[in-house]
């Protein structure tokens, strides 16, 4: 008669997986880690290179709203344009790189007056009109 222990040995327990080789799954999660860590800092850069257009889209949606004084507006529109252009001061002579001296200088000279005199009655226009500029340039440059 044959034992039932040998018998029924593999219905109550099971044999055993046949062990994976571990060499090829680590370099697999190697590169999977990798990858994701090569995303990540994709995304940081893509984050800190669009950072000025979402500045300047901030104070446009102001100047729409019209949610502070001419003069404020004005100042952060030239505070803007001093971060993204990376000037000591917003001068009409020291244009930046890749933008229309003309362009600058009238830009800079519309923007003086907003900022320092009393504003104007269509003074929010006029910023308007500077934040659509601006943000023609941020296409361009």
């Amino acid at each position: 008669m044959a034992d039932p222990r040998n018998e029924l040995a593999d219905i109550i327990v099971p044999a055993a997986p046949e062990i994976v080789a571990t060499g090829s799954s680590l370099l697999l999660w190697a590169a999977v880690g990798g990858v994701c860590v090569a995303c990540i800092a994709g995304a940081a850069w893509l984050w800190h290179r669009r950072r000025p257009a979402r500045a300047l889209r901030r104070v446009a949606s102001a100047v729409a709203r019209q949610q502070d004084t001419v003069p404020a507006l004005a100042a952060r529109l030239d505070a803007w344009a001093r971060a993204r252009y990376r000037l000591p001061r917003v001068d009409a002579a020291r244009c930046p790189s890749g933008i229309d001296p003309a362009a600058w200088s009238e830009w800079v000279m519309v923007l003086e007056p907003l900022r320092f005199a009393p504003p104007p009655s269509d003074g929010y226009a006029a910023l308007a009109a500077l934040c659509e500029t601006a943000r023609a340039w941020e296409r361009h440059v």
